[in-house]
Parts: C-alpha cells; sequence; structure tokens
C-alpha cells in the first residue's frame, strides 16, 4: 500500500484482485474488509469492477495514462468562476438578440390568422 501527499492510501491491482478473490471464495466481505483495514463500500466498488468488466477493469497505483490531473485550490475555483463569466455573458447576449427579434416580429391579425410578411 502507498499513500499520497495528503494521506490517503493507494492500492495495488494485486491487493484489490485478491481481495474480490477471497469473497469470491465463500469469505464474508466485512471479514475480508476488516482484516485488509478496507472499508466496505471500497471492496463493493472493486467487486462491482470485476463483476461488470473482469480483473482487467481494476487499476493499479496511480491514475491512468492521458486522465489530466485537475488543478485544485484557489486556482481551480478562478478557472470556474471564469467559466461562469462566460457563459453569463453568453446568457445575456441571447437574451437581448431574443428580445430584439420578439420586438421585430409583427403582431397576429384579429382574426386570429398569422401577420403577413408583405
Amino acid at each position: 500500500m502507498k499513500r499520497t501527499k495528503d494521506g490517503r492510501r493507494q492500492f495495488s491491482r494485486e491487493f484489490k484482485i485478491t481481495a474480490v478473490r477471497r469473497i469470491e471464495n465463500g469469505e464474508k466481505p466485512s471479514v475480508v474488509a476488516q482484516s485488509l483495514g478496507v472499508k466496505m463500500e471500497v471492496i463493493g466498488r472493486w467487486r462491482q469492477l470485476v463483476r461488470n468488466a473482469g480483473e482487467q477493469a481494476l487499476r493499479g497505483i496511480g491514475r491512468p495514462k492521458g486522465v489530466p490531473r485537475f488543478r485544485q485550490g484557489k486556482s481551480r475555483i478562478a478557472d470556474l468562476e471564469r467559466l461562469v463569466g462566460r457563459q453569463q455573458a453568453a446568457i445575456d447576449f441571447l437574451e437581448q438578440a431574443l428580445h430584439q427579434v420578439e420586438a421585430l416580429r409583427q403582431p397576429k391579425k384579429d382574426n386570429g390568422g398569422t401577420a403577413s410578411s408583405k
């Protein structure tokens, strides 16, 4: 088992496979979880992965290649605030355009027919 900088535990692929195999061989999940010092929910996730996609679905330590590392803290918050600002500007622009189009539309005739475009 390896620990990350923030203290979280990382388990090897072999560790996960061993835990799932023990359950598949008849041991109670609670006993396996307690003996390995892992929460039942975590073992349940591993077991579900193996059921759905086989043992190859279990990953080892570290993140898979090609998966970006998310920026943390104030930098991430600033990125999200900029994104929200851009989206709000787009919404405001589209609302203004809609109001202009609605102002240019001709009203319907009194008999309920559509207005003439001539």
